[in-house]
């Protein structure tokens, strides 16, 4: 008897929902997007390296270069591609992302020849605290009148953007920008890529005349001596945090040759009651000795402070300035004091001191006239 097997029936299978609902960006990953001040920084440093730029399909960039680029790529045009999405690229493109084969070779470009940018500090307001001289200079003994701010002028200033490379120990960078006003005196130093606190609007304001080339060359040299000076204290700030570990280091290798050293006095005196023992015949605390200079050496070069500035961009500044005039009282006696205010930020400086002149973080009242705590 034999019985037809009728074949077995399929389970339907329920439908796989959509991973991508209709809609949704149908994407590889969450690749990051670029920052968006590179691809200003690259067109705006492709266009001051003389390098004419087109637009492309699909946002693109068509590039043809300048005679100096062309000698350093070794080719006449390029086409840079910003979008991290792009699955293929076309022939001979570049993908242009800070961390790529093109981004690099357009930072190291960039950084062999500094970048000069002109922009005006927008000012503040208001322009002077209320109080004046009050939050910057203390008194004593004294009161303060009102103060009195005078006409806003601009005047020029340059930012002198650097990265400080620390080699030796630990190796370390830092980016610094360094405010210099004509005449050479640093204003301030400012870890970062950028001042703080401060509005920005580009291009020059009231100060239409240009530097001429011995005025670039003076502020080149007031730059050099502001970073040189940046560059030693920062020397002896590293100094003091890597002596710490450098000094561990240099105890944790005596201690090993002190004992090996030991080790090898107890062997010789053995050696001495014991000639005939062959376990006794090797050893030397002399090369042991020699050993351990010699190591020490070695880590204490490898710890030393080591430093490199790299000048990578330059800013032009119109910075608004005001006088600010102020009376101090007591008594009889009765002293104008004026001191410069950065409108930009609305902060006063430090007044300069009746008697010496220097910037006075404290007046007193001394033999009927006011000076600083020095002079007194």
């Amino acid at each position: 008897m034999s019985a037809a097997i009728a074949p077995a029936r399929r389970k339907r299978r329920a439908p796989r929902a959509d991973p991508h609902p209709a809609g949704a960006p149908k994407t590889p990953g969450a690749l990051p997007a670029l920052p968006p001040e590179w691809r200003a920084f690259v067109g705006h440093w492709l266009a001051s390296a003389g390098c004419t730029v087109g637009d492309a399909a699909r946002g693109d960039w068509e590039v043809e270069l300048s005679p100096a680029l062309k000698r350093r790529w070794r080719r006449q045009r390029v086409r840079l591609v910003f979008d991290p999405q792009r699955a293929t690229l076309p022939r001979g493109a570049w993908f242009t992302a800070p961390g790529s084969g093109a981004g690099r070779r357009v930072l190291e470009a960039a950084l062999e020849h500094p970048m000069i940018t002109r922009r005006t500090a927008l000012a503040h307001v208001p322009g002077a605290p209320d109080d004046g001289l009050v939050s910057a200079c203390k008194v004593r003994g004294l009161t303060w009148g009102p103060p009195r701010l005078g006409p806003v002028r601009y005047e020029r200033r340059v930012a002198f953007h650097a990265v400080v490379t620390r080699w030796g120990g630990l190796p370390l960078q830092e980016s610094w920008v360094a405010l210099i006003e004509d005449g050479g005196r640093c204003i301030e130093t400012a870890q970062g890529t950028m001042l703080p606190d401060v509005r920005p609007r580009e291009g020059l304001y009231q100060i239409p005349e240009a530097l001429d080339d011995d005025g670039r060359e003076r502020w080149m040299g007031w730059a050099r001596a502001a970073l040189d000076a940046l560059l030693a204290e920062r020397e002896r700030d590293w100094e003091r945090n890597t002596a710490r570990l450098r000094d561990d280091e240099l105890e944790r290798l005596g201690a090993f040759y002190s004992a090996r050293i030991e080790e090898e006095e107890e062997r010789l005196r053995r050696r001495a009651s014991h000639p005939e023992d062959p376990d006794l015949a090797h050893g030397d605390a002399t090369s042991l000795k020699l050993e351990w200079e010699r190591r020490a050496a070695e880590v204490r070069q490898r710890w030393a402070i080591r430093t490199e500035v790299r000048l990578w961009g330059l800013e032009e500044w119109s910075w608004p300035v005001a006088d600010l005039v102020q009376e101090l009282r007591s008594g009889a006696v009765r002293v104008r004091i004026s001191s410069k205010v950065d409108v930009a930020r609305g902060r006063p400086a430090l007044p300069g001191c009746p008697g010496c002149g220097t910037p006075a973080e404290m007046l007193v009242r001394s033999r009927g006239t006011v000076v600083c705590a020095r002079c007194a």
